[in-house]
């Protein structure tokens, strides 16, 4: 393995402290920043397209059935498969900064539900706890502890 130097190609300024990496099927999107106001990613998800040593964002989609998912810094990430046999992965996002600098205490659920050659599309659903709720925060982090029935 070796580590080496990339220079992204466009927008730049769109790498800001606080963003989250997320692995799809070997496919790396970069989430947490502000978006292309009136463009086509208003999200601040972007698929990272790395070819000969430029990086390049390109913008992502979301299904129609989606809610709102805010571009938000400092959120905890984990990966989680709905089942054991399963090989669809899903990212729990908790927590983060939101635009407006207000902490989040919202959990989304982020899967693929679209791959194409070019496009991926996903889908964002909130959901709604029961239970002990975790408070808002920022800079934390979350695991999925998988238990086999016992």
């Amino acid at each position: 393995m070796s580590l080496q130097m990339v220079t992204v190609s466009n927008n730049i300024a769109l790498i800001q402290p606080g963003f989250s990496l997320m692995n799809f099927d070997g496919q790396v999107f970069f989430f947490g920043q502000k978006g292309w106001p009136k463009r086509s990613c208003p999200t601040g998800v972007f698929h990272l397209d790395v070819n000969h040593n430029h990086v390049k964002l390109k913008p992502t989609i979301f299904s129609k059935d989606s809610c709102y998912l805010p571009p938000l810094r400092y959120p905890a990430t984990c990966t989680f498969k709905g089942s054991l046999e399963s090989e669809k992965h899903q990212y729990i996002i908790h927590g983060g900064k939101t635009p407006n600098n207000e902490v989040s205490d919202k959990i989304y659920i982020m899967s693929v539900v679209c791959k194409s050659n070019k496009k991926v599309t996903f889908r964002c659903t909130e959901k709604d706890l029961v239970g002990d709720v975790p408070e808002a925060r920022y800079g934390h982090s979350i695991n999925v502890v998988y238990s086999r029935g016992k």
